[in-house]
């Protein structure tokens, strides 16, 4: 006969740091990404250990262990960090499916939210710094064998992303998640996927924790300017100016350091012009649809071959370029679409054009700044 599945959560402080206990229906066999006790280990306790903002100790785990002494934990409790405020972001969730039980028990600061596989652009390496941690407990009533284990760390982390998606948030996680299951002791099963009845009830307690965790601690991220959409696709300023340089023809009268800087300023002040970020965000978005095969009219794996017929990256690209600049900026652009200079020859047909077509618009402007400056 199971034993009832009761996770009690303790919220402690000590001094201004605060702490959540969890503490498990008996000892279990736990499967953990933690900084204490991660892999496989035996345990009934699981802290959750909140840190400030910009959190730095060179030893986190020693500091960890010290606080599981004075708090009176023993060694074998496994231990998460999270920048969170604990008592306002942690959030329980228990669902039962077909006779078996699952509690999920989720902190969710998603500030630094990410896509799996992205680069990360400067304006979320500046927010590593700000809590952003989807911390997951999640405990069956069912024994779990080693592949049930990382079945099951497959199908929670799937809610998560799930919950991200539920709320907008765009990202599959963030940039230091951790996740820890919990089973009772004993022989089990192998399966613990979306289609099992262990994997649904961890799914959907994983999803609701988290949601709700995510309504109670959230900080929107708000829409990426166009920098923040290319660098996330390896294109940041200097593979920009990289571009730009190649073709690029030194005029005697100008200073290159000159036309480097001006280059910089005025991709910096598109930033806020909300026609050019939604160009280049449609660039983007379509990149990613062809990508996938989305794009109706296309065959399969056609896309990347960037058929003649796909005329609508170069009307994109063109509409940019004539509102940079006008004519200048369409013939600047055209020059840059056909050399295809430095990082322009790795991007993807919507991608190519609408960076050449910001190069040449930016660098079009700029020459006919400098000569209308020197009549």
């Amino acid at each position: 006969m199971k034993k009832e599945l009761k996770v009690d959560v303790e919220l402690r402080t000590m001094g201004k740091q605060h702490f959540a206990i969890v503490r498990l229906p008996q000892r279990m066999r736990v499967l953990a990404s933690t900084m204490r006790n991660g892999g496989f280990a035996e345990t009934d306790t699981i802290l959750m250990m909140q840190v400030e903002e910009g959190y730095d100790n060179r030893d986190p785990e020693a500091d960890m262990a010290e606080k599981l002494a004075r708090l009176g934990l023993e060694e074998d409790t496994v231990g998460f960090m999270t920048a969170a405020w604990i008592h306002k972001a942690l959030t329980t969730a228990e669902v039962e499916y077909h006779g078996v039980r699952a509690v999920a028990v989720v902190t969710a600061g998603v500030v630094n939210a990410v896509m799996a596989g992205e680069l990360l652009p400067d304006s979320i390496l500046r927010k590593l710094t700000k809590p952003g941690t989807i911390n997951t407990v999640v405990a069956v009533d069912v024994p779990l064998e080693g592949a049930g284990f990382a079945n099951a760390i497959i199908t929670a982390t799937e809610a998560k992303s799930a919950a991200m998606f539920d709320r907008g948030i765009r990202g599959t996680g963030t940039t230091s998640d951790a996740v820890a299951i919990c089973s009772p002791l004993g022989m089990g099963t192998k399966y613990a996927g979306t289609a099992t009845d262990v994997g649904i009830a961890i799914a959907r307690a994983v999803r609701q924790a988290t949601s709700e965790s995510i309504r109670k601690w959230f900080v929107a991220n708000p829409p990426m300017d166009l920098l923040s959409i290319l660098e996330r696709r390896g294109v940041g300023m200097d593979e920009l100016w990289s571009a730009a340089k190649e073709l690029y023809y030194p005029n005697p009268d100008w200073d290159t350091e000159d036309i480097h800087r001006r280059f910089v300023e005025h991709i910096t002040m598109l930033r806020n012009d909300v026609n050019v970020n939604s160009m280049v965000l449609a660039a983007a978005l379509m990149e990613d649809e062809g990508n996938r095969d989305g794009i109706h009219g296309l065959g399969r794996g056609e896309f990347q071959k960037d058929p003649v017929h796909l005329v609508a990256d170069e009307m994109l690209g063109i509409a940019l370029a004539q509102y940079l600049a006008g004519t200048r900026g369409l013939f600047e652009y055209t020059r840059y679409d056909k050399k295809k200079p430095g990082v322009l020859k790795t991007l993807g047909p919507f991608l190519d054009d609408i960076v050449g077509a910001l190069i040449g618009g930016t660098m079009s402007k700029i020459y006919t700044d400098l000569l209308g400056a020197g009549r």
